[in-house]
């Protein structure tokens, strides 16, 4: 038994054929889609990148204790889990937070690992002129950008070659997993122009958007906008490409047979819709939380279908290990998928999403609701950790002189961790401003009658149901006393 994961950064689902999209250029992903089970209602657990990683390891969500982290040292991995049971298991990506401070050991995770330099401001290519003082950025990403002049140089490409490698060379082995991971479609939108030229003749470098809600009075932010959707199209339609060599390697070496392949990503992006672009900062809607999946597991399901029943990111973890005949860990609560992949059998009443500190969001695949903070502070907000760190630097030693030992939790076996009382949500000015939880609020939407989420809805009823949904999987994820209360939301706990 094997298994491949071809995994993705930002995809947002609306741009896939797959999903209703006749403009942008994927026949791969609609190839892909004829051969797997599509699901129509995935979603993401914990935001953004790391986050996700960790419940991709550890099977349980994130946010609710942490905001951007690494490995925790009591934490359960899946590809480690696989490797102590005699399954080999390899990561190949050039997803540069991996080698930053706040995702350093994930990698070391899996028997082997590949890291692929160069995506976005990794500090890879050393150039003193024009230095600043400032690490990482747009100075670095161009520098970045000179090292690899041809596609066969860009990181895509090199992902791949190494991917399509590791699988040739152990073709004739068993029990393996292998995660082929790629950063794209990510801002920046680096891509070899003849991507670009399947969507215009007027090419641009308009590929790094800015985090900002979009002033289309603004001079020239329309057509910026549309520049950047132009680039972000090009660049899914390299992942398209590059993903069919994938498929033409499934197909010439049967690997369909007897090898589960995954293809996914971690959350969506946001260009232009609702007049925001980007991540982190805005309500987390389904272009956001709502990802596109696609699985196949040999004589599992009925290749070319689709899946309405919900699932997420957490429970790609004890799917894996089920596989490949492995109990799932003690702590992990993601659920085997593959009653859904069979005949759309349900193993979720509802799950919860978001980002640390911001609304804590649930759906039970009819309606979503989230939930903002009731306290005009956004406060009591802790993050607990034995890994004191940022994305890209450690906790500075005011944060840690606040820390206090806390030992209340079953899913780190009451290891003692530190209780910090820093606030990293994504855009602190921009977002929780008093007045914006009084601009966003709580929201809820159905997802049958208003699918792009414009009209949210005044339903008492509907909200007091998924508050009491809200309130059972928060207690089997052991929230923190204080999210309830930031919340108002009442407990027995």
């Amino acid at each position: 038994m094997r298994a491949v994961m071809v995994m993705y950064d930002s995809l947002n689902k609306h741009y896939l054929s797959n999903y209703g999209n006749s403009r942008i250029k994927t026949p791969n992903f609609d190839r892909l889609g004829k051969r797997t089970i599509t699901f129509e209602n995935f979603f993401a657990g914990s935001l953004p990148c790391m986050p996700a990683r960790r419940e991709l390891h550890t099977g349980r969500l994130n946010f609710l204790h942490r905001g951007w982290t690494p490995f925790e040292p009591f934490d359960e991995s899946m590809p480690e889990i696989l490797s102590q049971n005699g399954v080999y298991s390899h990561l190949i990506t050039d997803h540069c937070h991996y080698w930053e401070d706040g995702g350093a050991n994930y990698h070391n995770r899996f028997t082997s690992n590949e890291l692929i330099r160069g995506q976005e401001g990794d500090a890879w290519i050393g150039k003193v002129e024009g230095f600043t003082g400032q690490k990482y950025g747009k100075r670095q990403d161009l520098a970045n950008r000179e090292a690899m002049s041809t596609e066969e140089e860009h990181t895509h490409a090199r992902c791949f070659e190494r991917g399509k490698e590791f699988i040739l060379n152990n073709l004739k082995s068993d029990n393996w997993y292998l995660q082929l991971e790629y950063f794209d479609p990510h801002e920046p939108y680096f891509v070899p122009e003849r991507f670009k030229r399947m969507y215009t003749d007027s090419i641009n470098d308009v590929d790094w958007p800015a985090y900002a809600k979009l002033d289309r009075n603004q001079e020239g932010k329309e057509e910026e906008l549309k520049q950047q959707q132009i680039n972000y199209a090009a660049l899914i339609s390299m992942c398209d490409e590059y993903l069919g060599r994938i498929l033409d390697i499934f197909d010439e070496h049967d690997l369909w047979k007897d090898t589960m392949l995954i293809v996914n990503t971690d959350h969506g992006y946001m260009l232009g819709e609702k007049d925001l672009v980007g991540k982190n900062y805005m309500p987390v809607y389904d272009e956001i939380a709502n990802t596109p999946f696609f699985i196949h597991i040999p004589n599992v399901g009925e290749p070319g279908t689709r899946r309405k029943a919900i699932a997420q990111t957490p429970d790609l973890a004890p799917t894996i290990l089920k596989y490949f005949g492995l109990e799932k860990g003690c702590h992990m609560l993601g659920k085997d998928i593959s009653p859904i992949v069979e005949n759309d059998q349900k193993v979720h009443d509802a799950i919860l999403y978001g980002y640390h500190g911001m609304h804590v969001n649930i759906t039970d695949g009819n309606y979503n609701y989230m939930r903002c903070a009731q306290t005009e502070d956004n406060g009591p907000l802790f993050q607990y950790t034995l890994m004191p760190v940022h994305i890209r630097k450690p906790m500075h030693r005011e944060e840690l002189k606040q820390a206090k030992l806390f030992d209340g939790f079953n899913f780190c076996d009451n290891v003692p961790v530190l209780q910090i009382p820093v606030d990293e949500r994504y855009d602190k000015k921009a977002y929780y401003r008093y007045s914006d939880h009084k601009k966003y609020g709580s929201l809820l939407f159905d997802r049958n009658t208003d699918p792009l989420q414009n009209n949210p809805l005044s339903n008492p009823e509907v909200e007091e149901g998924l508050v009491k949904q809200m309130l059972i999987l928060m207690k089997q994820n052991e929230a923190p006393t204080e999210q309830y209360q930031r919340l108002g939301l009442k407990t027995d706990n």
